[in-house]
């Protein structure tokens, strides 16, 4: 399994608000220069992150972003499902295209695949901003 670069961003991102005085607006550019990112791209995924309700935006000179919630009500998953669409997804995921592949129809791993899925949707559930902070 691969996380993408959405993922690995957002966190990168959100871990700099959450370091970062609750009362304190940053902006993209500070985040970017902190954390190494590239500005252009993290605006896209704040989009999607305010998009979610995992953060807040503050317009004017001393605007930024600021998380919508508590570090401890934000969770891997919910970062993973607000920037990216596809972050867990089985091999074949009902594409007629990889039927090709398949042994027969239905699919007799699906019931494996939509397992392991629901492991790992748990398991980044149980993961939260705090922990993750926590870590650095």
């Amino acid at each position: 399994m691969n996380i993408s670069t959405k993922t690995e961003y957002a966190v990168r991102a959100l871990t700099e608000l959450a370091i970062n005085p609750a009362d304190k607006p940053l902006s993209i550019n500070d985040i970017c220069k902190h954390q190494n990112l590239p500005p252009k791209y993290v605006e896209q995924i704040f989009r999607k992150l305010k998009h979610s309700g995992l953060v807040n935006s503050i317009h004017g000179p001393k605007g930024g972003y600021l998380l919508a919630k508590e570090i401890n009500d934000i969770s891997l998953r919910d970062i993973m499902e607000a920037v990216d669409e596809n972050y867990v997804t089985p091999f074949c995921n009902g594409d007629p295209e990889q039927h090709v592949h398949c042994i027969g129809l239905p699919c007799g791993f699906k019931n494996l695949w939509d397992e392991i899925k629901g492991n790992l949707e748990n398991y980044f559930d149980s993961i939260r901003l705090d922990q993750i902070v926590d870590k650095l």
